[in-house]
């Protein structure tokens, strides 16, 4: 649709980043008929860490992704594409590893039942899990870690033997160093799987993952009249006159207005930060974690459960997740996947091998978990990882104290480091792209 005659110019605005945030926020900027957006990806294709890859004469998630009946602003970004239809809800159940056992814990039978915890303990974290589930998060000036938190609110019988295994699988020795309200926010995600209604947990996915949610966004994209620029890393921002001007290797482009929703180190080198301007220091704070993860088709099911929570300190893995058991196999050619995602620091022994050695350190301890899991029930195996995966939240206030604009004028942050007060997940980072959006449309 052309602008009437008397309407204003466009402004131009660059995007740099093609995964879920950036994608939405280049498609809400084109929408609000005030900018002309250009936007940038790296890599091929759109879709970051929601990126599709070919496994098993199908395609796939390359890593896990799941919705929840509460994850609203992922829900209107379906419908606003035309897939509200496609999005399929199914019973999910989690599970727990433990002392060679697998247990169920998605019902009150199940938690009664729970053989890691005395009927006391499971009075307390019972109780605990309400209050935390009722309450303002723990976040704000003198900030406890999350053990401190854990210990002062579940005890410290709860807390070293259900907590501290989840969050040092999870997290690994970053865990001492994790605020009080990153926990408070992944309790509090538990339960927004619960159906309000029934009160049993539910989750849902677009039948065949994200590939059909991309492919749909690069259509509204595009009829948006968004340019897509793949596999066109940006170099530099910096002010140019009354503008900015994005360096790409085939050469610069003047635009008015930037947003940045790449990882923060990224977007550091990007606006060339110096390390002696104060000005930047504290988004130098945010600490990022890499993942590694093996991705496994295969002819049989696992389990029945979604998510395996693992209490095992010796397993390699963060969890076993069985997507399949929500998503349905038959998208994926009849096959089950499972990821066995490994959060990692930058020391950690694991970001050292190769997909073959992680394949190999892996492999062996699932199949002690799952002894009938034999060579020709793989169908194929693979090894995604990303140096940069998942901010570590900071203690107290947030980089968002003074808004979404950096330090350089028309220059402005997005991304999942920005995400306050929850879990990073896709419905965050949705909803943190709203607002930066209404951010710069609404300075």
């Amino acid at each position: 649709m052309s602008s009437p005659p008397d309407a204003p110019p466009k402004k131009t605005i660059a995007v740099t980043g093609g995964g879920l945030s950036g994608t939405a926020a280049a498609l809400a900027l084109a929408r609000s008929g005030r900018f002309r957006v250009t936007l940038f990806e790296k890599a091929g294709d759109l879709g970051g860490l929601c990126a599709s890859v070919p496994i098993g004469q199908t395609t796939a998630d390359r890593f896990y992704h799941v919705i929840l009946p509460a994850d609203r602003a992922t829900l209107a970004f379906l419908g606003d594409l035309g897939l509200a239809g496609e999005v399929e809800w199914r019973p999910s159940r989690a599970g727990f590893f433990g002392r060679g056992r697998i247990v169920p814990f998605a019902s009150t039978a199940d938690f009664l039942r729970f053989p890691f915890l005395s009927p006391w303990a499971k009075l307390r974290l019972g109780w605990g899990i309400l209050q935390t589930s009722w309450s303002a998060s723990p976040g704000g000036p003198g900030e406890p870690s999350a053990l401190e938190w854990l210990n002062r609110r579940f005890g410290r019988t709860v807390t070293a033997n259900f907590w501290d295994p989840l969050l040092r699988s999870k997290l690994g020795d970053a865990r001492e160093r994790t605020p009080a309200s990153f926990m408070a926010a992944t309790i509090k995600r538990l339960f927004g799987a619960r159906d309000r209604t029934s009160g049993r947990e539910r989750m849902g996915s677009v039948r065949g993952g994200y590939a059909p949610v991309l492919r749909a966004a690069g259509k509204a994209l595009q009829d948006a009249g968004v340019e897509i620029r793949l596999g066109t890393p940006v170099r530099s921002v910096k002010p140019a006159g009354a503008g900015l001007e994005i360096r790409m290797d085939d050469g610069p482009q003047t635009f008015d207005r930037a947003l940045l929703t790449v990882p923060l180190p990224e977007a550091l080198k990007i606006v060339r930060a110096r390390a002696d301007d104060p000005a930047w220091d504290r988004y130098r704070r945010v600490e990022y974690m890499g993942i590694v993860c093996v991705l496994l088709a295969l002819r049989k099911s696992l389990s029945p459960f979604y998510l395996l929570n693992l209490l095992d300190p010796d397993l390699p893995f963060t969890g076993v997740i069985e997507s399949t058991n929500v998503l349905d196999p038959e998208n994926f050619g009849g096959h089950h996947l499972v990821y066995l995602p490994k959060y990692i620091t930058a020391d950690d022994p694991v970001s050292g091998l190769s997909d073959a050695g992680v394949e190999s350190l892996f492999l062996p301890h699932l199949r002690r978990m799952f002894p009938g899991l034999s060579d020709r029930d793989i169908v194929e195996i693979q090894t995604h990882r990303e140096t940069i995966s998942q901010p570590l939240p900071l203690f107290g206030s947030g980089l968002r104290a003074g808004g979404f604009a950096t330090p350089m004028p028309g220059v402005y942050w997005g991304g999942t480091a920005f995400i306050e007060g929850l879990t990073i997940n896709n419905d965050a980072a949705l909803r943190t792209a709203a607002e930066v959006v209404a951010e710069i449309l609404h300075p």
